[in-house]
This record gives C-alpha cells, structure tokens and sequence, in this order.
C-alpha cells in the first residue's frame, strides 16, 4: 500500500453531522464540505480524504505518550471517548505543508482538540503544530519525526515524510548524546540530501566522533504498518 501521511484529530463533535456543520459555518461559510469520505475546498477546487470515527479507544493515553510531554495531561485527558476525524495527504510534508495547514486549519476552527501525526506516532497542541508547520525547516523535521527506544538502539520514525531513511544508533550511548546524533544526521540528509552508501561515515564536526553507516530494510515495522519507512534505517556505529 503506498505510504500516506495520515493526521487524527479528535473532538467534542457528538456525531457526524455535528462535524459537518462545524466545517460548513468555519468562516467563511460554505467555503468547506465534508461529504462523501472527502474534507473539501470550493473555492481552492482541492479536497482530501476524511474519515470520521467514533469509539476510538485509549485516546487520552495514545495522545499522551505520543505528545512526550508537550500535550498536558489536562488536554489529553479531554480526549477519551472523543470522536476522531483522520486526514489522508500524500506522504511528502514538504510539498504538502500549505494543504496540511489550511485543512488542520479547519479541523482545529471546527472544533478539534489536537493533532497526531498517525503515520509517525508524534501528537501536538494545535499551538505547537502551527508554530512547527510554519518554522524553519528543522521544526518541519520535529512536526512529523518522533524518536524511541527498540531493545538495542534508539532510532527515529517519521523520515518517510521526507522521502528518507529513518536512522538509529546504540543504546550503549547517553540519551542525550543519541538523540543530537539522530536528529543532526537526519537534518543533514533532509537539507543537504547526499548521496550515502554503506561504508560512508558521518560526524556532526570536523572534531567530533565518527560514525559508520549501514543501511538496513525497516525491520521493525511490516510494509502494511504506517510507521513502515519504505526507504529503510541507517545504522549508525562508531567507527
């Protein structure tokens, strides 16, 4: 299946046609629909795809681990048991950044609560995202790539939103010292986009450590999965 970048956005909405009249009375009236499986545009002629659910569940937990720390308990909190609408946009943000805005602009005027990013499991207060969407490109970087802990490393998920592979490193190194590593190296490849193979070594200066490259499948999540990185994972080891 072709990878997508999905958002979820619940709300206070008690059904689907209390939505519907939220997105057709955001100002200005009757510029935007939900009809149809479709969030559409009338006066852009642009329109994405939208679904709205109910029953979603664990939803105060899943926005709560997934926002590390910068969604409030209190907000999360506010989530259970909320309807949820999911927007479908193809996977590259760069590209997408200004549909992304205007229609997360909607859902938040509507009525929505926060946003995850679905196919990287990274959630946002809408103040956060705002501020990330419409930042420089390393904020871009930190609206849509999250990083975690697997057994033996640490590793990045969400550079497919970039059309990249993903990185990871060993847990043997400091938190700290990991994740400056992953997020240095995948903002190099975002802004510079070299052309890597294994073998290749990599340092953050002319002085610091260096480390080798290995480009791996993404094992750690299957091809149906929407955290799968199509592009695969570099393994970064001290050389």
């Amino acid at each position: 299946m072709p990878s997508e970048l999905i958002l979820c956005v619940p709300g206070p909405w008690r059904d689907r046609n209390e939505f519907l009249g939220r997105v057709v009375t955001h100002e200005p009236k009757g510029r935007f629909m939900f009809a149809g499986g479709v969030l559409a545009d009338i006066e852009m002629k642009d329109h994405v795809a939208a679904e709205f659910e109910e029953g979603v569940p664990h939803l105060s937990r899943a926005f709560a681990i997934a926002g590390q720390g910068c969604v409030p308990d209190t907000l999360a909190a506010k989530l259970e048991n909320c309807p949820v609408v999911f927007l479908h946009f193809p996977i590259n943000l760069a590209e997408q950044r200004d549909r992304v805005v205007r229609f997360s602009t909607v859902l938040r005027g509507a009525g929505g609560l926060a946003v995850k990013v679905e196919s990287a499991g990274v959630a946002h207060t809408w103040e956060r995202w705002f501020e990330l969407l419409g930042g420089s490109a390393f904020d871009l970087y930190c609206a849509a790539v999250v990083l975690v802990g697997g057994d033996d490393r640490y590793y990045s998920c969400g550079m497919h939103h970039f059309g990249l592979a993903d990185c990871a490193v060993s847990r043997r190194m400091p938190i700290e010292s990991a994740a400056d590593l992953i997020n240095q190296f995948n903002y190099w490849c975002i802004a510079e986009r070299p052309t890597l193979a294994s073998g290749h070594t990599f340092s953050v200066s002319a002085d610091a450590p260096a480390y080798r490259l290995a480009q791996h499948p993404d094992s750690l999540h299957p091809p149906d999965d929407l955290f799968h990185n199509p592009h695969g994972v570099w393994h970064l080891d001290a050389v």
